[in-house]
């Protein structure tokens, strides 16, 4: 594999020719002549040459496979920010959404198989491991925005999980709690980071990790909950997955005469617009979108003129929002 960009210079070089003879034929001008100019084509084509696109130039495909109508975490607004980011850029794009169905069954994009041509995809979520290398035979360039896998060998834009884990728990530590649970689906990817971060900051700090306090929001978790609000050594504060989740549990805790943040303190993840009209307004965990957002563009722009580069993984770090939802002890 290449590791470096092929330039005019290196092509000029190989055969023994001047640059402004190779930059005459691969732009189409004149003088050169024809059996030149085919040499010099096959030859740059041979070396790997990629020519730098104007930005007007580029045509972007953006994938998504989630309904608007699930939108509990910020994923219109990551759509929107991609798109922001693309017209900043000034590319041209389409945008589509793509069913699993259509995946497990290999089908084509709409617009790819309507013939149009894209220089590069962005997926945004997490798309089946075949369908993406189905398209990549299509398309060589793409880049993963939220949808990031440790098996997968591309370019990827991800939240850093481990490290908002972390600071979720240190935050609640600063704040006095001693007892930190954890409220979410503990089998993804995102979520086994995020409690990573999470039993990190506890060590760090020399306090006990205690199991119990780690919720399943898929293992019929209410009834463990159940128990655990009314032990004397119950969890004085719970980190949920998303902001929704913490709404949810605030909504559990009050019918049940829980007081947030007077008994249990909670704390969110996503700064969605729901967080700050919940009562109470949920502290939160800020992802930083519209940024990530131009960082999975900026990604993918240098993939499409550096196709030889090697895979990124930029890790986007969030930032705590402090609202009414944790209490200090």
């Amino acid at each position: 594999m290449r590791n470096a960009k092929i330039t005019i210079n290196d092509i000029a070089e190989a055969l023994g020719i001047s640059a402004i003879s190779v930059s005459r034929a691969l732009t189409g001008q004149a003088g050169v002549s024809e059996d030149l100019r085919s040499k010099i084509i096959a030859k740059a084509k041979e070396m790997g040459y990629v020519k730098n696109k104007n930005k007007e130039d580029i045509n972007i495909l953006v994938l998504h496979q989630r309904p608007y109508v699930q939108d509990n975490s910020n994923f219109s607004y990551k759509v929107q920010g991609i798109e922001k980011a693309l017209q900043k850029f000034g590319a041209e794009y389409s945008v589509e959404f793509v069913e699993r169905e259509n995946q497990q069954k290999l089908y084509l994009p709409h617009k790819l198989a309507k013939g149009h041509n894209f220089d590069g995809i962005i997926y945004i979520g997490r798309f089946d491991d075949e369908y993406v290398n189905f398209l990549n035979q299509k398309i060589k360039n793409s880049v993963f925005y939220t949808g990031y896998s440790p098996s997968f060998n591309y370019d990827s834009v991800w939240f850093n999980f481990n490290n908002g884990g972390y600071k979720q728990c240190e935050y609640l530590i600063c704040k006095g709690h001693k007892r930190i649970g954890f409220l979410g689906n503990t089998k993804s990817f995102k979520n086994r980071e995020k409690l990573l971060g999470i039993t990190s900051a506890l060590e760090d700090y020399n306090l006990s990790i205690n199991e119990e306090f780690f919720l399943d929001i898929e293992d019929a978790f209410e009834e463990r909950l159940d128990r655990l609000i009314y032990y004397n050594e119950r969890p004085t504060a719970i980190i949920c997955q998303w902001d929704l989740v913490a709404i949810k549990l605030i909504k559990f805790l009050y019918e049940r005469g829980i007081s947030v943040p007077k008994d249990i303190s909670v704390i969110g993840s996503g700064n969605s617009e729901m967080s700050a009209i919940s009562i109470p307004a949920l502290t939160t965990l800020d992802f930083h979108i519209e940024y990530s957002c131009e960082a999975a563009v900026e990604l993918l722009i240098k993939r499409i003129n550096h196709p030889y580069k090697p895979y990124e993984n930029i890790t986007i770090n969030g930032t705590i929002v402090e609202r009414d939802s944790v209490a200090s002890l």
